[in-house]
Protein backbone atom coordinates (compact mmCIF):
# COMPACT_ATOMS: atom_id res chain seq x y z
CA UNK A 1 0.00 0.00 0.00
CA UNK A 2 1.39 3.63 -0.97
CA UNK A 3 1.49 6.06 1.37
CA UNK A 4 0.12 9.54 0.01
CA UNK A 5 1.03 13.12 0.65
CA UNK A 6 -1.92 15.22 0.58
CA UNK A 7 -1.72 19.18 1.84
CA UNK A 8 -2.63 18.26 5.19
CA UNK A 9 -0.61 15.24 6.14
CA UNK A 10 0.48 11.73 4.71
CA UNK A 11 -2.62 8.85 4.48
CA UNK A 12 -2.58 4.91 3.97
CA UNK A 13 -5.69 2.99 2.69
CA UNK A 14 -6.04 -0.09 1.36
CA UNK A 15 -5.68 -2.25 -1.77
CA UNK A 16 -9.59 -4.17 -2.99
CA UNK A 17 -10.51 -5.57 -6.32
CA UNK A 18 -9.51 -8.80 -8.52
CA UNK A 19 -6.45 -10.17 -8.96
CA UNK A 20 -4.43 -8.27 -11.10
CA UNK A 21 -6.72 -5.29 -11.23
CA UNK A 22 -6.47 -4.45 -7.44
CA UNK A 23 -7.58 -0.96 -6.66
CA UNK A 24 -6.06 1.07 -3.74
CA UNK A 25 -8.52 2.89 -1.70
CA UNK A 26 -8.19 5.59 0.69
CA UNK A 27 -11.84 6.08 2.79
CA UNK A 28 -12.47 9.02 5.07
CA UNK A 29 -9.97 11.78 3.92
CA UNK A 30 -10.95 15.29 5.46
CA UNK A 31 -11.40 17.68 2.64
CA UNK A 32 -12.79 20.43 5.11
CA UNK A 33 -12.67 21.35 8.67
CA UNK A 34 -15.45 19.23 10.52
CA UNK A 35 -19.07 22.08 10.57
CA UNK A 36 -19.79 21.77 14.27
CA UNK A 37 -20.54 24.25 16.72
CA UNK A 38 -20.12 27.68 16.04
CA UNK A 39 -19.47 26.14 12.68
CA UNK A 40 -23.08 24.77 11.89
CA UNK A 41 -24.80 26.86 8.85
CA UNK A 42 -21.28 28.47 8.13
CA UNK A 43 -19.40 28.02 4.67
CA UNK A 44 -16.62 25.11 5.37
CA UNK A 45 -13.11 25.79 6.54
CA UNK A 46 -9.93 23.97 5.76
CA UNK A 47 -9.01 21.09 7.80
CA UNK A 48 -6.69 21.06 9.92
CA UNK A 49 -3.28 19.19 9.24
CA UNK A 50 -2.49 15.61 10.73
CA UNK A 51 1.06 14.58 11.63
CA UNK A 52 2.39 11.24 11.40
CA UNK A 53 0.22 8.95 8.79
CA UNK A 54 -3.28 9.44 9.00
CA UNK A 55 -5.25 5.65 8.52
CA UNK A 56 -7.76 6.01 5.75
CA UNK A 57 -9.09 2.56 5.79
CA UNK A 58 -12.72 2.94 7.22
CA UNK A 59 -15.66 5.18 5.83
CA UNK A 60 -16.43 8.47 7.56
CA UNK A 61 -19.76 9.04 9.35
CA UNK A 62 -22.58 9.72 6.92
CA UNK A 63 -24.25 13.12 6.95
CA UNK A 64 -27.57 13.73 9.55
CA UNK A 65 -30.50 12.42 7.39
CA UNK A 66 -33.73 10.43 7.21
CA UNK A 67 -32.87 6.74 7.28
CA UNK A 68 -33.50 5.46 3.62
CA UNK A 69 -33.93 1.77 4.32
CA UNK A 70 -30.81 -0.86 3.71
CA UNK A 71 -28.88 2.32 1.91
CA UNK A 72 -28.55 4.10 5.21
CA UNK A 73 -29.69 2.51 8.00
CA UNK A 74 -26.56 0.43 9.27
CA UNK A 75 -24.50 4.20 8.61
CA UNK A 76 -23.97 6.12 11.63
CA UNK A 77 -24.59 9.85 11.21
CA UNK A 78 -22.67 12.99 12.07
CA UNK A 79 -22.76 17.18 11.09
CA UNK A 80 -18.45 15.86 11.11
CA UNK A 81 -19.48 14.69 7.68
CA UNK A 82 -16.51 16.37 5.37
CA UNK A 83 -14.81 13.45 3.81
CA UNK A 84 -14.28 11.52 0.79
CA UNK A 85 -12.69 9.08 -0.89
CA UNK A 86 -10.69 8.33 -3.56
CA UNK A 87 -10.47 5.16 -5.49
CA UNK A 88 -7.29 4.50 -7.87
CA UNK A 89 -5.85 2.17 -9.84
CA UNK A 90 -2.22 3.81 -9.87
CA UNK A 91 0.83 2.16 -8.91
CA UNK A 92 2.52 5.91 -9.47
CA UNK A 93 2.15 9.41 -8.23
CA UNK A 94 2.63 10.42 -11.59
CA UNK A 95 0.56 8.86 -13.72
CA UNK A 96 -1.98 11.67 -14.64
CA UNK A 97 -5.16 9.48 -14.90
CA UNK A 98 -8.70 11.12 -15.74
CA UNK A 99 -10.80 11.68 -12.59
CA UNK A 100 -14.37 10.85 -12.02
CA UNK A 101 -16.19 12.69 -9.33
CA UNK A 102 -19.24 11.15 -7.75
CA UNK A 103 -22.51 13.18 -6.94
CA UNK A 104 -24.76 10.93 -4.80
CA UNK A 105 -28.24 11.23 -5.47
CA UNK A 106 -31.36 11.39 -2.89
CA UNK A 107 -32.03 14.84 -3.41
CA UNK A 108 -30.27 17.36 -1.80
CA UNK A 109 -31.73 15.70 1.18
CA UNK A 110 -30.83 11.99 1.68
CA UNK A 111 -27.58 9.78 0.50
CA UNK A 112 -24.11 8.86 1.19
CA UNK A 113 -21.40 8.74 -1.03
CA UNK A 114 -20.19 5.66 0.99
CA UNK A 115 -22.34 3.46 -0.32
CA UNK A 116 -21.14 0.04 -1.30
CA UNK A 117 -21.92 0.52 -4.99
CA UNK A 118 -20.01 3.97 -5.47
CA UNK A 119 -17.24 2.13 -3.68
CA UNK A 120 -16.72 -0.69 -6.16
CA UNK A 121 -13.92 -1.41 -7.61
CA UNK A 122 -14.70 -2.12 -11.27
CA UNK A 123 -15.04 1.45 -12.62
CA UNK A 124 -12.02 2.86 -10.87
CA UNK A 125 -9.88 0.04 -12.92
CA UNK A 126 -10.58 2.24 -15.55
CA UNK A 127 -9.62 6.09 -13.87
CA UNK A 128 -9.26 7.97 -10.65
CA UNK A 129 -12.88 7.58 -8.49
CA UNK A 130 -13.36 9.94 -5.73
CA UNK A 131 -17.02 10.15 -3.70
CA UNK A 132 -18.27 12.62 -1.83
CA UNK A 133 -19.90 13.19 1.38
CA UNK A 134 -21.32 16.66 2.37
CA UNK A 135 -24.28 18.43 4.34
CA UNK A 136 -27.81 17.51 3.50
CA UNK A 137 -31.44 18.94 4.38
CA UNK A 138 -31.80 21.80 6.46
CA UNK A 139 -28.21 21.21 8.27
CA UNK A 140 -26.79 21.68 4.59
CA UNK A 141 -29.40 24.34 2.89
CA UNK A 142 -30.98 26.35 5.50
CA UNK A 143 -31.16 30.15 4.91
CA UNK A 144 -32.18 32.48 7.48
CA UNK A 145 -31.69 36.11 8.09
CA UNK A 146 -29.82 35.89 11.02
CA UNK A 147 -27.63 33.66 9.00
CA UNK A 148 -27.64 36.46 6.31
CA UNK A 149 -26.54 39.32 8.84
CA UNK A 150 -23.84 37.31 10.25
CA UNK A 151 -22.39 36.45 6.68
CA UNK A 152 -19.89 39.39 5.28
CA UNK A 153 -21.53 38.39 2.16
CA UNK A 154 -25.06 39.12 3.39
CA UNK A 155 -26.83 35.54 2.01
CA UNK A 156 -27.32 31.92 3.61
CA UNK A 157 -27.79 28.68 2.84
CA UNK A 158 -26.23 26.46 0.10
CA UNK A 159 -23.80 24.77 2.22
CA UNK A 160 -24.51 21.83 0.62
CA UNK A 161 -22.95 23.41 -2.75
CA UNK A 162 -20.08 25.47 -0.81
CA UNK A 163 -19.04 21.73 0.53
CA UNK A 164 -19.29 19.93 -3.11
CA UNK A 165 -16.85 23.31 -4.20
CA UNK A 166 -14.56 22.51 -1.68
CA UNK A 167 -14.49 19.00 -2.39
CA UNK A 168 -13.28 20.25 -5.84
CA UNK A 169 -10.97 22.49 -4.83
CA UNK A 170 -9.56 19.52 -2.36
CA UNK A 171 -9.01 17.35 -5.77
CA UNK A 172 -7.00 20.00 -7.28
CA UNK A 173 -4.44 20.30 -4.78
CA UNK A 174 -3.83 16.58 -4.01
CA UNK A 175 -5.33 14.52 -7.06
CA UNK A 176 -2.12 13.90 -8.87
CA UNK A 177 -0.23 12.87 -5.57
CA UNK A 178 -3.18 9.71 -5.90
CA UNK A 179 -2.05 9.51 -9.76
CA UNK A 180 -4.72 11.54 -10.84
CA UNK A 181 -4.95 14.47 -13.87
CA UNK A 182 -6.10 17.87 -11.92
CA UNK A 183 -6.68 19.00 -15.50
CA UNK A 184 -9.25 16.24 -16.36
CA UNK A 185 -12.15 16.15 -13.85
CA UNK A 186 -15.22 15.11 -14.68
CA UNK A 187 -18.39 15.42 -12.21
CA UNK A 188 -21.18 13.06 -12.54
CA UNK A 189 -23.84 12.37 -10.29
CA UNK A 190 -27.65 10.65 -10.67
CA UNK A 191 -31.14 12.29 -9.91
CA UNK A 192 -30.47 14.73 -6.92
CA UNK A 193 -26.59 13.87 -8.09
CA UNK A 194 -27.46 15.43 -11.73
CA UNK A 195 -29.02 18.26 -10.14
CA UNK A 196 -25.81 18.92 -8.38
CA UNK A 197 -23.93 18.77 -11.30
CA UNK A 198 -25.92 21.45 -13.16
CA UNK A 199 -25.44 23.63 -9.95
CA UNK A 200 -21.67 23.08 -10.28
CA UNK A 201 -22.66 24.14 -13.91
CA UNK A 202 -24.09 27.24 -13.08
CA UNK A 203 -22.01 28.30 -10.31
CA UNK A 204 -19.60 31.27 -10.64
CA UNK A 205 -17.40 29.62 -7.90
CA UNK A 206 -16.89 26.25 -9.55
CA UNK A 207 -15.16 27.78 -12.53
CA UNK A 208 -12.31 25.65 -13.41
CA UNK A 209 -12.47 22.84 -10.88
CA UNK A 210 -13.83 20.50 -13.34
CA UNK A 211 -13.58 19.64 -17.12
CA UNK A 212 -16.84 17.48 -18.08
CA UNK A 213 -19.38 16.94 -16.77
CA UNK A 214 -22.47 13.77 -16.98
CA UNK A 215 -26.32 14.21 -15.85
CA UNK A 216 -27.98 11.04 -15.27
CA UNK A 217 -31.59 11.37 -14.92
CA UNK A 218 -31.44 14.66 -12.99
CA UNK A 219 -30.62 18.79 -13.57
CA UNK A 220 -31.87 21.66 -11.62
CA UNK A 221 -33.56 22.74 -14.84
CA UNK A 222 -36.08 20.07 -14.20
CA UNK A 223 -36.44 19.44 -10.52
CA UNK A 224 -34.76 21.34 -7.29
CA UNK A 225 -35.04 24.64 -9.66
CA UNK A 226 -33.75 26.98 -6.32
CA UNK A 227 -35.58 29.24 -4.60
CA UNK A 228 -34.88 32.89 -4.00
CA UNK A 229 -33.23 33.88 -1.05
CA UNK A 230 -36.33 35.53 0.88
CA UNK A 231 -37.80 32.49 0.40
CA UNK A 232 -35.49 30.31 1.73
CA UNK A 233 -34.93 32.67 5.26
CA UNK A 234 -38.55 32.25 5.16
CA UNK A 235 -37.98 28.44 5.79
CA UNK A 236 -35.35 28.72 8.12
CA UNK A 237 -37.97 31.20 10.62
CA UNK A 238 -40.27 28.68 10.35
CA UNK A 239 -38.21 26.27 11.41
CA UNK A 240 -36.90 27.58 14.09
CA UNK A 241 -40.20 28.99 15.59
CA UNK A 242 -41.21 24.82 15.41
CA UNK A 243 -38.05 24.90 17.59
CA UNK A 244 -38.72 27.35 19.90
CA UNK A 245 -36.14 29.51 18.74
CA UNK A 246 -37.09 33.52 18.95
CA UNK A 247 -35.64 35.97 16.81
CA UNK A 248 -33.48 37.60 19.61
CA UNK A 249 -29.59 38.22 20.12
CA UNK A 250 -29.18 34.26 21.04
CA UNK A 251 -31.44 32.75 18.06
CA UNK A 252 -28.28 31.73 16.67
CA UNK A 253 -26.20 30.30 19.47
CA UNK A 254 -29.61 28.42 20.50
CA UNK A 255 -30.30 27.15 17.24
CA UNK A 256 -26.62 25.72 16.92
CA UNK A 257 -26.59 23.92 19.98
CA UNK A 258 -29.68 21.88 18.87
CA UNK A 259 -29.46 18.16 18.40
CA UNK A 260 -29.59 17.67 14.66
CA UNK A 261 -32.07 14.85 15.10
CA UNK A 262 -34.51 17.17 16.56
CA UNK A 263 -33.86 19.52 13.60
CA UNK A 264 -34.63 16.68 11.52
CA UNK A 265 -37.44 15.83 13.22
CA UNK A 266 -39.14 19.16 13.00
CA UNK A 267 -37.81 19.60 9.32
CA UNK A 268 -39.96 16.44 8.54
CA UNK A 269 -42.88 17.91 10.11
CA UNK A 270 -42.69 20.92 8.19
CA UNK A 271 -42.54 19.26 4.59
CA UNK A 272 -46.03 19.28 2.76
CA UNK A 273 -47.11 16.05 1.26
CA UNK A 274 -47.13 14.61 -2.80
CA UNK A 275 -48.82 12.38 -4.68
CA UNK A 276 -46.64 9.17 -5.61
CA UNK A 277 -44.57 9.86 -8.66
CA UNK A 278 -44.77 13.42 -8.57
CA UNK A 279 -42.08 15.87 -8.44
CA UNK A 280 -40.45 16.52 -5.16
CA UNK A 281 -41.24 20.61 -3.63
CA UNK A 282 -38.78 20.35 -0.79
CA UNK A 283 -38.10 22.97 1.56
CA UNK A 284 -34.50 22.78 0.97
CA UNK A 285 -33.18 23.86 -1.64
CA UNK A 286 -30.46 25.94 -3.25
CA UNK A 287 -31.03 29.43 -2.46
CA UNK A 288 -30.54 31.78 -5.22
CA UNK A 289 -28.84 34.09 -3.48
CA UNK A 290 -26.07 36.08 -6.07
CA UNK A 291 -22.66 34.52 -4.51
CA UNK A 292 -23.14 30.47 -5.25
CA UNK A 293 -26.01 31.13 -7.42
CA UNK A 294 -26.72 34.57 -8.66
CA UNK A 295 -29.72 33.32 -11.09
CA UNK A 296 -31.31 30.28 -10.91
CA UNK A 297 -29.90 26.97 -13.19
CA UNK A 298 -32.29 27.31 -16.11
CA UNK A 299 -31.77 30.92 -16.16
CA UNK A 300 -28.20 30.15 -16.00
CA UNK A 301 -27.90 27.61 -18.89
CA UNK A 302 -31.06 29.59 -21.07
CA UNK A 303 -28.33 32.72 -20.56
CA UNK A 304 -25.19 30.85 -21.12
CA UNK A 305 -23.70 32.06 -18.24
CA UNK A 306 -22.33 28.37 -17.03
CA UNK A 307 -19.14 26.84 -16.67
CA UNK A 308 -19.23 25.27 -20.12
CA UNK A 309 -18.20 22.07 -20.33
CA UNK A 310 -18.40 18.63 -22.08
CA UNK A 311 -21.55 17.28 -21.15
CA UNK A 312 -23.67 13.85 -21.35
CA UNK A 313 -26.50 14.25 -20.20
CA UNK A 314 -28.96 10.64 -19.99
CA UNK A 315 -32.18 9.48 -18.88
CA UNK A 316 -33.91 5.85 -18.67
CA UNK A 317 -36.77 5.56 -20.90
CA UNK A 318 -38.73 3.65 -17.87
CA UNK A 319 -38.63 6.83 -16.11
CA UNK A 320 -39.62 9.02 -18.83
CA UNK A 321 -43.04 6.89 -19.98
CA UNK A 322 -43.75 4.92 -16.98
CA UNK A 323 -45.25 2.98 -15.08
CA UNK A 324 -42.94 3.48 -11.92
CA UNK A 325 -42.22 5.94 -9.20
CA UNK A 326 -40.49 9.00 -10.31
CA UNK A 327 -41.72 9.66 -13.79
CA UNK A 328 -40.43 12.88 -15.12
CA UNK A 329 -40.83 13.31 -18.97
CA UNK A 330 -40.19 16.45 -18.21
CA UNK A 331 -36.43 16.42 -17.94
CA UNK A 332 -36.29 15.74 -21.71
CA UNK A 333 -36.70 19.16 -22.95
CA UNK A 334 -34.97 20.56 -19.95
CA UNK A 335 -31.97 18.35 -21.07
CA UNK A 336 -32.27 19.36 -24.51
CA UNK A 337 -32.02 23.25 -23.48
CA UNK A 338 -28.66 22.37 -21.45
CA UNK A 339 -27.23 20.76 -24.78
CA UNK A 340 -27.88 23.93 -26.56
CA UNK A 341 -26.23 25.99 -24.06
CA UNK A 342 -22.86 24.00 -24.22
CA UNK A 343 -23.04 23.39 -28.03
CA UNK A 344 -23.57 27.11 -28.31
CA UNK A 345 -20.08 27.78 -26.17
CA UNK A 346 -18.19 25.67 -28.39
CA UNK A 347 -18.34 22.42 -26.20
CA UNK A 348 -19.29 18.94 -27.36
CA UNK A 349 -22.57 17.53 -26.41
CA UNK A 350 -23.84 14.12 -25.94
CA UNK A 351 -27.65 12.38 -25.01
CA UNK A 352 -28.26 8.95 -23.74
CA UNK A 353 -31.45 7.43 -23.29
CA UNK A 354 -30.94 4.07 -21.47
CA UNK A 355 -33.47 0.73 -21.39
CA UNK A 356 -31.54 -2.10 -20.76
CA UNK A 357 -33.54 -4.22 -18.05
CA UNK A 358 -32.40 -7.60 -16.63
CA UNK A 359 -33.73 -11.08 -18.24
CA UNK A 360 -35.88 -11.30 -15.16
CA UNK A 361 -37.82 -8.34 -14.74
CA UNK A 362 -38.64 -7.78 -18.23
CA UNK A 363 -39.90 -11.08 -18.55
CA UNK A 364 -42.20 -9.63 -15.67
CA UNK A 365 -42.93 -6.50 -18.11
CA UNK A 366 -40.90 -3.95 -16.02
CA UNK A 367 -39.12 -1.18 -17.85
CA UNK A 368 -35.85 0.48 -17.01
CA UNK A 369 -36.88 2.51 -13.76
CA UNK A 370 -34.90 5.07 -11.97
CA UNK A 371 -32.07 4.17 -10.82
CA UNK A 372 -31.54 0.91 -13.04
CA UNK A 373 -28.39 2.13 -14.94
CA UNK A 374 -26.45 2.74 -11.36
CA UNK A 375 -25.30 -0.89 -11.10
CA UNK A 376 -24.20 -0.63 -15.36
CA UNK A 377 -22.11 2.01 -14.18
CA UNK A 378 -20.38 0.85 -11.41
CA UNK A 379 -20.03 -2.54 -12.56
CA UNK A 380 -22.38 -4.71 -10.37
CA UNK A 381 -22.96 -6.86 -13.07
CA UNK A 382 -23.43 -9.85 -10.75
CA UNK A 383 -25.10 -8.05 -7.91
CA UNK A 384 -22.09 -7.94 -4.76
CA UNK A 385 -23.01 -4.67 -3.55
CA UNK A 386 -26.21 -4.94 -2.44
CA UNK A 387 -27.69 -2.08 -4.48
CA UNK A 388 -29.88 -4.15 -7.06
CA UNK A 389 -32.49 -4.24 -3.97
CA UNK A 390 -32.49 -0.67 -4.32
CA UNK A 391 -33.20 -1.05 -7.62
CA UNK A 392 -35.78 -3.61 -6.97
CA UNK A 393 -37.95 -1.65 -4.67
CA UNK A 394 -38.32 1.11 -7.61
CA UNK A 395 -38.61 -2.08 -9.94
CA UNK A 396 -41.77 -3.63 -8.21
CA UNK A 397 -43.49 -0.26 -8.66
CA UNK A 398 -43.60 -1.08 -13.02
CA UNK A 399 -43.91 -4.57 -12.82
CA UNK A 400 -40.90 -6.74 -11.58
CA UNK A 401 -42.48 -9.29 -9.51
CA UNK A 402 -39.58 -10.67 -7.53
CA UNK A 403 -36.38 -9.01 -6.18
CA UNK A 404 -34.46 -10.98 -8.31
CA UNK A 405 -33.46 -9.02 -11.59
CA UNK A 406 -32.13 -12.20 -13.12
CA UNK A 407 -28.69 -10.94 -14.38
CA UNK A 408 -27.60 -12.82 -17.47
CA UNK A 409 -23.61 -11.91 -19.47
CA UNK A 410 -25.71 -9.47 -21.39
CA UNK A 411 -26.27 -7.15 -18.50
CA UNK A 412 -22.03 -7.82 -17.83
CA UNK A 413 -21.93 -6.62 -21.56
CA UNK A 414 -23.85 -3.90 -20.96
CA UNK A 415 -22.25 -3.01 -18.36
CA UNK A 416 -18.68 -2.97 -19.55
CA UNK A 417 -19.92 -0.93 -22.48
CA UNK A 418 -21.06 1.71 -19.98
CA UNK A 419 -17.74 2.09 -18.00
CA UNK A 420 -16.06 2.50 -20.77
CA UNK A 421 -18.41 5.49 -22.12
CA UNK A 422 -18.21 7.44 -19.04
CA UNK A 423 -14.18 6.89 -18.21
CA UNK A 424 -12.90 7.33 -21.90
CA UNK A 425 -15.37 10.66 -21.93
CA UNK A 426 -13.46 11.44 -18.58
CA UNK A 427 -10.31 10.54 -20.70
CA UNK A 428 -11.07 12.41 -23.97
CA UNK A 429 -14.14 14.34 -23.46
CA UNK A 430 -15.61 11.61 -25.82
CA UNK A 431 -18.14 8.54 -24.50
CA UNK A 432 -17.00 5.74 -26.63
CA UNK A 433 -16.73 2.09 -26.05
CA UNK A 434 -14.73 -0.87 -27.65
CA UNK A 435 -17.68 -3.06 -30.06
CA UNK A 436 -20.19 0.01 -29.56
CA UNK A 437 -20.96 2.22 -32.70
CA UNK A 438 -19.96 5.89 -32.97
CA UNK A 439 -21.83 8.02 -30.26
CA UNK A 440 -21.81 11.49 -32.23
CA UNK A 441 -22.00 14.91 -30.35
CA UNK A 442 -25.73 16.09 -30.53
CA UNK A 443 -27.08 18.81 -32.96
CA UNK A 444 -30.85 20.30 -32.79
CA UNK A 445 -30.79 19.14 -36.30
CA UNK A 446 -29.67 15.67 -36.13
CA UNK A 447 -31.59 15.05 -32.69
CA UNK A 448 -29.13 11.77 -32.27
CA UNK A 449 -28.56 9.51 -29.18
CA UNK A 450 -27.13 6.99 -27.91
CA UNK A 451 -29.43 4.44 -27.29
CA UNK A 452 -28.44 1.50 -24.37
CA UNK A 453 -30.79 -1.64 -24.13
CA UNK A 454 -30.58 -5.11 -25.50
CA UNK A 455 -28.70 -3.32 -28.49
CA UNK A 456 -26.89 -0.63 -28.08
CA UNK A 457 -27.31 1.69 -31.34
CA UNK A 458 -27.57 5.42 -32.36
CA UNK A 459 -30.91 6.75 -32.59
CA UNK A 460 -32.74 10.22 -33.93
CA UNK A 461 -35.28 12.04 -31.90
CA UNK A 462 -34.22 12.75 -28.51
CA UNK A 463 -35.91 15.79 -28.03
CA UNK A 464 -39.20 13.81 -28.53
CA UNK A 465 -38.63 10.45 -27.11
CA UNK A 466 -40.46 10.90 -23.97
CA UNK A 467 -44.00 11.93 -25.78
Amino acid sequence: MRIVKTDKGYVSGTIIGELGKEVSVYRGIPFAAPPVGNLRWKPPLPAEPWDGIRECTKFSLISPQPLMGNMTGEMPQSEDCLYLNVLTPAREPDEKLPVLVWMHGGGYSMGSGNDKIWNYHRLPQKCVLVTLNHRLGPIGLLAHPALSKESKEGVSGNYLFLDLIASLEWIQKNIMAFGGNPDNVTIFGESGGGAKVSIMMSSPLAKGLFHQAICESGTATAILQGMKLDINEGNGEKLFKKLGITSGKNALEEARKIPFKKILEAATEMEAPRKPGAPPAPLWDAAIEGRVLPVSPTESFLSGSINAVPLVVSANLGELVGPGMLVMPFIIPAYVDMLKAVIKKGRAAYACIFDQVPAGWRKDGCNSVHSMELPYVFGDWDDTTGWWKSVGMIAQSSGAKTMNPGLTERDRTVSEAMMNFWSNFAGTGKPKAKGTPDWPEYSIKSDEYMYIGEKLGVKSGFSNVAQ
